[in-house]
Formats: C-alpha cells, structure tokens, sequence
C-alpha cells in the first residue's frame, strides 16, 4: 500500500505541475490598450492574463494576489497582429509542387522551422498569427496552418489549427506555359471546378455513409479528404487573384458555385473595379503586397489606394498582407500604415490587422482582439501602431513574453 501511494504521488506530479503551470497570472499595465473589441479602447489599464488566455481588460481590473506584473509605463497595448498570406513559416522558399497543377493533398505543416529567424523577426515586428501557405505555381498548391510566430520550441506548439485554408491561385502565377489546359482563364477555371466536383460528390458520399443512408463506404481518396472540411465551412479557401476579371471569377466560382468560406487575397491590377460586386456578397478582401494601384495602360496615370478603393465600394471585411517575403514579415504594420497613407481609415486597418483576418480564417475565438477567454496574444507598442515612428517593445503569445526590445536586443 506505501508503495502504491508514492507511486500514485509520482504520477500525479507531472499532473499537479501542468495545473500549476496552468494557473500562472499575468498582469499587464498599459497607457493605452486597444482592444478592437466591443470594448473599444481603455486609457491607463491592465490586462489579466491567467493560464495564457485573458480574464480581465479594464481600467479597474483587480490584480489576483501573486500576480507577477509587467508595468509597461507609456506604452500602447493591443492583440498581435493576424497575416493570412505567409511564407516563410517554413524557409525563405515557397512550397511549389509544379509538376501537376492541382495537389490538393500537400500541405505545408511538415515544413514548420519553428526556430526560423524570418519568423523571430515576425514576432519582433508584433505579427503573432499567420496563415502560413504554399505557393502559387499551381491552382490547388495544398493546404495552409494557421499558427503562431513564437511561443514553441516544436511543430504542434506553434499550430493553432490544421488545416488553416486551402490554397487556390487562378491567376497570373500558375499560368502554365506548356500547351495544357493551364494556358487559359478558361481551362484553370474548368480544372479547378472538376477538382471542386469531385471533392464536393467524395464529401457527400462520406456523409451518406457516417449517417448510416448508404452501407457500404465509398474507396478512400487521399488527395480529397482535406477538401471535405471545405464543404463543411470549418475552414476557408484563400485565392490568390488580381484584375477585375479574375477577381470576379472568383466570386463566382467560390462563393456563388460552391458556397465554401472564401478570402479574395491580392486584389491587384485593378481588382478594385470588381468591388462592388464583393460588397454584395459580404467576401473578405486581404490586399496586399501591393499597397496601390499604378498602371498606365489599366488607369488614368493615378495612384490609387486599393484598400480605400475596396471599401469605398462598399466592402466592409478587409485585411492586410505581406505575401511575405514579397514584403517581409514584420513589415505588415507599415502596410497598414500606408494603407492610411492612400486614403484608408485608421480604424479600419487596425481592424484589418487584428479582428478581421481573425474573422475571415474562422478564428475570432482565438485571436484578433483582447477579450476574455482569448489568447493573451498582446503587444506592447512604444507609440501608435501605425506612425511609423513606432516600435514594439514587448511581444507575448499565450501570456508568455517571447520577445523584449531591451532583453533581446531591436531585430531591425
């Protein structure tokens, strides 16, 4: 019996010690925090952080009794910011599988470098949460994981969901030069609608099969079960696209055809013009790298905010990109600010570095605003986010600080 009780205290160790671990409180005092949630912005507040997810936001938070407090002085707080169009979570390199054009069964996730110094740089630039994606050589180049830029010394550390989105790019990129239907917007567009086909009819066999209306189950397609959670809107499919045309092609086929949880990402070469058409669809616009638009042959020699141009249209849901490292990584902020530069408000493109994306990949219960029950994904800024004049100064992910400017020394 004494045996068996030291060996039952020897298990419940390990266990106690997580619990503990679990219970760890955080508070953070800031000049500013900016919440970008319901509750706006609090002036002289502090953020309660227990176990790596926020409990408290307020200017009247009370402290718990033990609390190791990080008093930021003049500092602005506010979430980390949310990338959906990533490259370098793995490499400098994208994953481009260019053999065939639709490899809907690759994925980037074994890719992950957690110690990647292009991500140490992300998290030092304040962007803590990217959808890290393959390439565009192809029209399906795979799938995406959504994940964190710090916290994790390993794969599943830094996951926040598998899959993220798929991975679509119907034009300009993955245009293929050898003669096959990938010569054409029409032969991309009836490739990737037979793919969507077969997807959607292995999606509902499967169904019919788990609910018991059919018997026998059908043959197993590998390169389509992670098409399936398309169909169920677990997750989004982000395309790559540009031009007016391309942009409301993909209107039509993502949303209006299959009805799947779809983001416009790029929305270049005057994508803009197409815009009215997205706002009537509610559909989410991820712009970027390019901030504006500038092309003689398209324009009238102007310079024009794409951003502001999407949103004078009418479309409420945007966001902001680097396709890094197109741009790199810890430059989204002075993205956003010269999204502000070409006639955006700042309100809006705080929200498109936080809440939006957040929304748009189906991950606001995680991340994107700094509400109770999220992750304490919070940054320190030493100013406004977006004057450019501004640096961050603390970056913490799950309520663990994993870059100080002072400690670890500024990246760039």
């Amino acid at each position: 019996m004494r045996l068996a009780g030291v060996m039952a205290l020897a298990l419940a160790l390990p266990a106690r010690a997580q619990d503990e671990k679990k219970e760890q409180v955080l508070v953070i005092r800031a000049a500013k925090i900016l919440t970008m949630g319901p509750q706006g912005a609090v002036n002289h507040g502090v953020i309660v952080v227990r176990g790596g997810k926020i409990v408290e936001v307020g200017e009247n938070a009370k402290i718990p009794e033990g609390a190791t407090v990080l008093d930021a002085g003049d500092s602005w707080a506010m979430p980390g910011f949310v990338d959906l169009h990533c490259h370098v979570g793995g490499s400098m390199w994208d994953i481009n599988e260019m053999n065939h054009p639709r490899n809907p069964e690759l994925s980037t996730k074994p890719t992950i470098e957690p110690d990647n110094e292009l991500l140490l740089d992300a998290v030092a630039g304040g962007v803590t949460t990217v959808l890290y994606i393959p390439g565009s050589g192809t029209n399906i180049s795979g799938f995406g994981v959504l994940m964190n830029t710090g916290g994790g010394r390993t794969i599943e550390d830094l996951v926040l969901r598998f899959p993220g989105a798929m991975k679509v790019a119907q034009a300009w990129n993955p245009e293929r030069w050898g003669g096959d239907l990938g010569f054409s917007r029409m032969g991309m567009w009836w490739a990737l609608r037979r793919t969507l086909d077969r997807a959607k009819a292995y999606h509902e066999a499967c169904s019919n099969y788990e609910k018991g209306l059919t018997k026998i189950p059908p043959a197993k397609q590998p390169d389509l079960e992670l098409m399936r959670g398309l169909f169920e809107r677990k997750y989004p499919v982000i395309i790559h696209t540009a031009d007016a045309r391309d942009v409301m092609g993909t209107a039509r086929i993502f949303n209006d055809e299959y009805k799947l949880a779809m983001i416009v990402s790029h929305g270049e070469f005057g994508g803009f013009r197409a815009a009215p058409e997205i706002a009537k669809r509610g559909l989410h616009c991820n712009i970027g790298p390019r901030i504006y638009d500038f092309w003689y042959f398209l324009h009238d020699g102007r310079f024009y905010g794409i951003a502001s141009k999407y949103l004078e249209a009418g479309v409420k849901d945007l966001s902001l990109n680097t396709d890094s490292p197109v741009v790199p990584q810890e430059d989204l902020g002075f993205q956003a600010a010269m999204a502000v530069r070409y006639g955006l408000p700042v309100d809006v493109a705080l929200r498109g570095l936080t809440i939006a994306p957040a929304r748009a990949v189906l991950a606001d219960e995680w991340v994107g605003s700094l509400e109770p029950g999220k992750h304490a994904d919070v940054v320190l800024w030493s100013g406004e986010p977006l004057d450019v004049r501004s640096y961050v100064r603390t970056t913490i992910i799950k309520g663990k600080v994993v870059y100080d400017a002072q400690r670890d020394g500024r990246r760039y």
